[in-house]
């Protein structure tokens, strides 16, 4: 009798007999690839992520046709080629199951006994949801620190983020702005218009501030016609610049609602916080005191004539 014939194991398929317990352990869909990127083994949950059948994912044999992804990294090729570990943060892409896929990709190469590449060992995180989940909590937490019709912040935000700008300031000792603005006459606009009229020139008010800010301000609507800009390391020179550049912006504007002009103008208030404050006091009370300021400011505009700036002087 002949000696038994010895059964011959491929180096992919010895490791993968080896570590089977421990890919049994995996949450995440993974797939094992031969050094021609093709799947020979994977878990259920890669089949859930590519909606594919155990048989169709065999047939179709290659990764790259079961997950299409937009980032130039192929996880089998790179991670073959170099030998080394991989991890792709975010990469988007797509399957059968899912048109927008938004993976975290990990990889690591297999190799024989004899230290050769004799493929890869691809996990695939699926945070599609999450990323859809985060879409609408950042969309909430907008909608819970801006107002709805203009799209500026609210005035519990402004608020906070004054009190942290004056932080900042005391801090660099660089000045820091408020701009208090009013739409003169908005009663008049309701009531000869009416409220739609008024919502109109809102958002156009709105906008015009949104072009004329810089990316380090910031702009609310503190209710009614009343806006309060932050103007971050502008002094008052700079403040009455701004202040008039805005005041001008409006006044030659043309607002016109089903067909009517509406005249609109605005009356402004600035108050400088500077390096001449007194010590001991809180960034709280600073900006309560910064706020007060700027509507002593707007309420002299307006006393004077309305559509002009004033800034704010200490007697």
């Amino acid at each position: 009798m002949g000696e038994p014939a010895v059964k011959i194991v491929a180096p992919l398929d010895a490791w993968l007999e080896e570590f089977r317990s421990t890919l049994e352990i995996f949450l995440d869909a993974y797939c094992v690839v031969d050094i021609a990127g093709k799947v020979v083994d994977f878990n259920l949950a890669f089949t859930e992520l590519v909606g594919e059948s155990h048989r169709k994912i065999l047939k179709i044999g290659n990764f790259s046709d079961l997950v299409r992804l937009t980032s130039d990294v192929n996880p089998c090729i790179d991670v073959m080629l170099t030998e080394k570990a991989l991890r792709l943060d975010e990469v988007m892409g797509s399957s059968k199951a899912y048109p927008e896929l938004k993976l975290i990709i990990g990889a690591v190469p297999v190799f024989s006994k004899s230290r050769e590449v004799v493929g890869a060992l691809i996990t695939l995180r699926n945070v599609t949801a999450e990323a859809v989940l985060l879409s609408k909590y950042d969309e909430k937490k907008k909608d819970s620190v801006t107002d709805g019709l203009t799209s500026l912040y609210n005035k519990v935000y402004m608020e906070e983020t004054v009190t942290k700008s004056i932080k900042n300031s005391l801090r660099d000792l660089r000045p820091v702005t408020l701009v208090m603005c009013d739409i003169d006459h908005f009663k008049k606009v309701n009531d000869t218009h009416g409220h739609q009229a008024g919502d109109y020139v809102l958002k156009i008010v709105a906008a015009t501030l949104k072009n004329m800010m810089r990316e380090t301000d910031c702009a609310g609507r503190f209710g009614g016609e009343e806006f309060v800009v932050l103007l971050n390391n502008c002094n008052e020179q700079g403040a009455e610049v701004f202040a008039e550049r805005f005041r001008k912006g409006i006044e030659t504007t043309l607002f016109i609602f089903e067909g009517k002009r509406i005249p609109v103008t605005l009356s402004q208030g600035t108050a400088t916080l500077n390096r001449a404050w007194e010590d001991g006091l809180n960034p709280e009370a600073i900006m309560t005191e910064l706020f007060q300021q700027a509507d002593t400011a707007l309420y002299q505009a307006k006393h004077a004539g309305r559509n002009r700036v004033i800034q704010f002087k200490k007697s």
